[in-house]
């Protein structure tokens, strides 16, 4: 009976490894939890310790995840740039870690940043500002065509994300960090994921009127307010955890040995003790999710720090002197021939409604023709979304030809008649 019992806790086991060592060959299982990291930073240094300068990385998981993927690349990273460490991979044809960047991280400029029209599942190296700014704002107009967002929602990713990566540059001491950022349509939530190679909170505040004892005491100050090693206001930590508690997101913070984890379901959890690169390289982690469905009420979450207005680029491009917008559907569009595509403007319409409280011009100029499920897609389904009134109220149409006005007026027609008859 004994017997058979360990049998089985050992199969459980098994179950459950995340990363595995044979000589310099490092198998990684799993790649769903922060766990997963130390795992794999044992193995390393487990490896290095027996001699050996090469390690062969081979993936025989499923998931992944940002907050194990962009750590595990990060310390890669670490070890070949600065240990002259080298690494060969076996991954499976055609995975998730071919294209995302996980063996060789992309590491665009700003401009080409900016053309991404879809950046999520993609491992980001970053070194300056500009390509903070450019990441940002990418990030924000895909997750606007994506899905309608509740209110304070896109505002407040726009604080987190320029935060958190800018973090990096100002007090890590770290010359480049990772992000990587994922859409889960299932559950309507975003997940992002920054890695920095530095010197680690509880270094970047040991030397500060704060004086930490612990790593685990640096990173709890530092999701409070004005608490920072004096190159800045010290609210970057403190208002992500704000935004993350206010939309009953999930916020893990891992730093040398000590990490946090926060989410409405399990409250704080603290851990010490966790394997780590050095007392000089502490590294640190920050993850987040948001619930792209769940209000923000950013009044609440910055009202000790004055507040924040979350500028965006693009849609301040397209404010008016009358303080409505212009959105021009023809540059905005992915094309007018699909319902996807028609989905994708409606959602971004919606989004920008919320963000600005204003009136918004749909200008048709340059477009000549569009299919009857783009129209229906983008026009009667906002008419629905709005109310025939509410439209009329806030949404003004310019510059329609006729061919497009005609299967517009059609489409609204018989979107109104079926609801209608719904009711009845």
């Amino acid at each position: 009976m004994e017997l058979a019992i360990r049998v089985s806790s050992l199969k459980s086991e098994a179950t459950e490894m995340r990363v595995t060592r044979s000589e310099d060959h490092i198998i990684i299982h799993r790649m769903n939890h922060p766990s997963c990291v130390s795992s794999f930073l044992r193995a390393i240094q487990h490896g290095i310790e027996k001699g050996y300068k090469s390690f062969t990385i081979e993936w025989k998981g499923n998931l992944v995840f940002p907050d194990t993927c962009v750590p595990i690349a990060g310390i890669i990273s670490h070890y070949k740039e600065k240990h002259n460490i080298s690494f060969s991979y076996i991954l499976p044809s055609n995975s998730y870690l071919q294209h995302c960047g996980f063996t060789d991280p992309f590491s665009k400029s700003a401009d080409e940043i900016e053309k991404e029209l879809y950046p999520f599942d993609k491992l980001f190296r970053y070194s300056n500002s500009t390509q903070v700014a450019a990441l940002t704002q990418t990030y924000i107009n895909c997750i606007s065509r994506q899905t309608e967002c509740s209110d304070g929602v896109l505002t407040g990713l726009i604080w987190c994300l320029n935060e958190v990566m800018d973090n990096v540059l100002v007090h890590s001491k770290s010359e480049y960090g990772f992000v990587m950022a994922q859409y889960h349509q299932a559950i309507n939530t975003v997940a992002i994921c920054v890695y920095d190679d530095g010197i680690g909170i509880y270094n970047s505040l040991k030397k500060s009127v704060h004086r930490p004892r612990t790593a685990i005491d640096a990173i709890t100050l530092a999701i409070q307010e004005g608490i920072g090693d004096g190159q800045g206001q010290g609210n970057g930590l403190f208002g992500l955890y704000q935004i993350v508690t206010e939309n009953n997101g999930a916020l893990t913070i891992t730093s040398g040995p000590a990490s946090i984890m926060w989410s409405a379901e399990k409250e704080m959890r603290k851990f010490e003790r966790l394997p780590f690169i050095s007392w000089e390289n502490n590294a640190t982690t920050i993850d987040y999710r948001l619930n792209l469905g769940n209000n923000i009420n950013i009044h609440d979450a910055f009202k000790s720090i004055g507040g924040f207005d979350g500028f965006d680029i693009r849609v301040d491009y397209m404010l008016q002197d009358d303080n409505t917008v212009k959105y021009d559907i023809f540059s905005n569009s992915m094309g007018t021939a699909t319902r996807e595509a028609g989905a994708y403007l409606r959602n971004d319409i919606l989004n920008v409604i919320t963000r600005t409280k204003t009136g918004i011009v749909l200008d048709f100029a340059g477009v000549k023709t569009v299919s009857s499920s783009f129209i229906d897609e983008l026009i009667a389904k906002l008419v629905l979304r709005l109310g025939i009134v509410g439209f009329n109220q806030v949404v003004r149409v310019i510059n329609m030809n006729d061919n497009v006005k005609f299967l517009c007026e059609r489409s609204i027609y018989m979107r109104i008649h079926d609801e209608w008859d719904t009711l009845q």
